[in-house]
C-alpha cells in the first residue's frame, strides 16, 4: 500500500504544476486561488466518502492544520519570489535540501523517528540525501536560466550581490515552510481525510490573502478555468496521498519520496512541452537527475 500511494503523490506533486501552466496569461496568485479551490472541492469531497470521520473543530483536529494551509501558500510565495529574483535553479536548490532537513527535524522532535537508527543507517541517509539533492539540482539546472538582474553583464556588483543574497533568503523561507506546512495536519492523529479538508481550506485562505491585495484578473476563460481547478484537484490527491505516506513511513522519508515528483514534473517538461528538447544536452542532464535522484529517493524509502 506504502508503495502505490507514494507512487500516486508523486505523479500527482508532479502533474499539477504543468497542468496549471498549460494556457499561459494566468496571473500566479490567481492561478494560486483557483487551484486553491479546485483543492477544497477535492478535500471536502473525499471527506464525504469517508463519511467525514474524525473530522472535529478542535484546535488541534481543525484550527492547526489550517494554519499549515496557510504556511504553505506563504511558502509558494517564497518560491515565486526566489525563482523571480535568483532563478529556478539557485532557487529549487536552495529549498529542496532545507525542505528534507525540515521534515527529518520535524519527524525526529515530534514523532521520534530517528530514533535507534545505527551509525551505518545514519551514513546511508546521507548519502541517499546528497543524491536526492544532486539529482534535483541537475534537473533544475538544466530548465532555468538566470533572470535579468544576475545576468546582465552591466549590473554592479553591488545589486547583484544585494538580488543574489534577497533571493537566497526567499528560497530558504520556501525551504522552512514547504517542510513543515503537514506537520500540523500529520500531528493533528486523525484520518488523512480529515486533517487534509482544514489543510487545503488554510491554503484557500492564504492565496485569497496573496490575491486580493494584488487585484489581478478574476474571471477566467472556460479552458483557463477548467486547467487551473483540475490542477487544484490533482495536486488536492497528491496532497491527501502525503499526508496519508507519512503517517505509514514517517515524516522524513515520506518527504523526501515528495520531492521526486520534480523529476515527474522534468520529464513532462521535455516530452510534452519540449522545454528543454528531446536528444539535447539538457534533456539528457535531466535525464541523469531523474535517475540520481530516484536512486536516493528509493534508498531512503527502503530504509523505513
Amino acid at each position: 500500500m506504502s508503495v502505490l500511494l507514494a507512487a500516486v503523490m508523486v505523479v500527482a506533486l508532479g502533474t499539477w504544476i504543468p497542468l496549471a501552466q498549460l494556457l499561459p496569461g494566468t496571473p500566479d496568485r490567481t492561478r494560486l486561488v483557483y487551484v486553491a479551490v479546485g483543492n477544497v472541492v477535492f478535500a471536502g469531497a473525499a471527506l464525504l466518502v469517508a463519511g467525514g470521520s474524525g473530522l472535529s473543530l478542535g484546535w488541534r483536529g481543525f484550527w492547526l492544520p489550517m494554519i499549515g494551509g496557510v504556511v504553505w501558500t506563504a511558502g509558494n510565495y517564497c518560491v515565486f519570489r526566489a525563482s523571480a529574483t535568483i532563478g529556478l535553479a539557485r532557487a529549487a536548490g536552495t529549498w529542496t535540501p532545507i525542505n528534507i532537513v525540515c521534515a527529518f527535524v520535524w519527524g525526529a522532535l515530534l514523532f521520534g523517528e530517528l530514533d535507534g537508527f545505527s551509525v551505518l543507517r545514519f551514513v546511508l541517509l546521507g548519502v541517499a540525501f546528497v543524491a536526492v539533492v544532486l539529482g534535483v539540482l541537475l534537473i533544475s539546472g538544466s530548465q532555468a536560466t538566470a533572470p535579468e538582474g544576475l545576468a546582465t553583464p552591466g549590473g554592479s556588483t553591488a545589486r547583484r550581490t544585494r538580488l543574489l543574497s534577497s533571493g537566497l533568503l526567499w528560497a530558504m523561507g520556501a525551504g522552512v515552510l514547504w517542510g513543515s506546512y503537514f506537520i500540523p495536519a500529520q500531528w493533528a492523529a486523525t484520518s488523512a481525510q480529515a486533517s487534509n479538508f482544514p489543510l487545503a481550506l488554510g491554503i484557500l485562505v492564504g492565496a485569497l490573502a496573496l490575491a486580493l491585495p494584488a487585484r489581478e484578473p478574476v474571471r477566467l476563460a472556460p479552458r483557463a478555468l477548467a486547467a487551473q481547478l483540475g490542477a487544484g484537484v490533482i495536486f488536492g490527491v497528491g496532497n491527501l496521498t502525503l499526508l496519508a505516506l507519512v503517517s505509514r513511513v514517517g515524516t522524513g522519508t515520506g518527504f523526501t519520496i515528495a520531492q521526486l515528483s520534480l523529476a515527474v514534473n522534468a520529464a513532462i517538461g521535455i516530452w510534452v512541452f519540449h522545454v528543454p528538447r528531446p536528444g539535447t544536452s539538457q534533456a539528457r542532464r535531466v535525464l541523469a537527475g531523474i535517475a540520481v535522484a530516484g536512486i536516493g529517493g528509493g534508498v531512503i524509502a527502503a530504509m523505513r
